[in-house]
């Protein structure tokens, strides 16, 4: 019997064609599995990130029941030996790790404090000097933020308003209200980055005026608030109130080795109790590493949440 010529040619192209089809499926579930791999560990993820934060809040309102409770138990002043106060290790919770602490945010010098009815404050403009010159910054970036944060109008000399910033590439205006953040000196002329991060150990942004707790304050802090001392008893002033708090503003003058160096109107701007505080907590789930920060009011039974950040 005769075999047709073209056979073997017919045979090897459906062999490859075959093996093509084989190569092709191949790829495509090859494609789908990875496809649905990554969709897995993103879902994974977005369940792990969720948990976290689940956790963060909670440790937040955790922080917040203890505040409530130091107010309810101890009413005279806020320090940093009391329970809130102390900083929490990274524990278990709920299948993950929770902790953080908390720090006094009126134990630094509020930058609204400039601000008074709507004008600015001389003597509040003058602390917030002595606070640039302690930290080697040049004191002028005061008046600055004084036109910064004060209602349109001429540019006081070495400060700036809107024909300065609208000279700027991008172009922009004075926010002429209080600073939200303390992030917001950034727009603020001749301010940097590293000026900023100078600051912001000793400076805070609170709503309206609000007194520096000497229970908490930096010796820098204390310096800038009480010019009549000099910069070596403010250390003093730490290592007292580290033995004993201070009670009240009278347990505090009575205290003083130089009473006579702390003017009443110096005094008016102290007090021994705080309102506000940030919680700093830090959660992990799975493969989910979250920050979470919150400023916290404890201004009713409850503390209230001004504000509350996710990194």
């Amino acid at each position: 019997m005769s075999r047709n010529p073209n056979t073997r040619p017919q045979r090897g192209a459906a062999l490859v064609s075959a093996l093509l089809v084989v190569a092709l499926v191949t790829t495509l579930a090859s494609a789908m599995i990875w496809r649905q791999d990554l969709w897995l560990r993103q879902v994974e993820t977005r369940r792990d990130l969720a948990q976290a934060r689940m956790l963060a809040i909670a440790a937040v309102d955790w922080a917040r029941a203890v505040l409530a409770e130091d107010a309810r138990t101890s009413n005279q002043y806020d320090h940093p030996s009391e329970p809130w106060g102390t900083k929490v290790p990274q524990l278990p919770a709920e299948g993950g790790e929770v902790g953080g602490e908390m720090t006094d945010e009126q134990g630094k010098w509020n930058i609204n404090n400039l601000l008074s009815g709507g004008k600015i404050s001389s003597a509040e403009l003058e602390v917030f000097k002595r606070l640039l010159d302690l930290l080697d910054l040049p004191p002028e970036l005061a008046i600055s933020v004084a036109d910064w944060v004060d209602g349109p109008k001429e540019a006081s000399p070495g400060g700036a308003e809107d024909a300065y910033y609208l000279a700027l590439s991008p172009p922009y205006r004075s926010a002429n209200r209080e600073l939200e953040d303390v992030d917001d000196l950034l727009h603020v002329r001749g301010f940097d980055a590293a000026s900023v991060l100078r600051l912001r150990p000793y400076v805070t942004a609170l709503p309206g005026y609000n007194k520096v707790n000497i229970n908490t304050a930096s010796a820098i802090v204390i310096a800038a608030e009480l010019p009549g001392l000099s910069v070596s008893e403010a250390p003093q002033i730490i290592a007292n109130r580290d033995r004993i708090p201070f009670r009240n503003m009278a347990d505090f003058s009575n205290r003083l080795t130089t009473p006579q160096a702390v003017s009443s109107s110096d005094a008016q701007r102290l007090d021994t109790r705080s309102r506000y505080f940030t919680a700093y907590v830090h959660a992990h789930y799975g493969q989910a590493d979250l920050s979470c920060t919150a400023l916290l009011d404890r201004i009713n039974a409850w503390p209230d949440i001004l504000w509350l950040k996710f990194q």
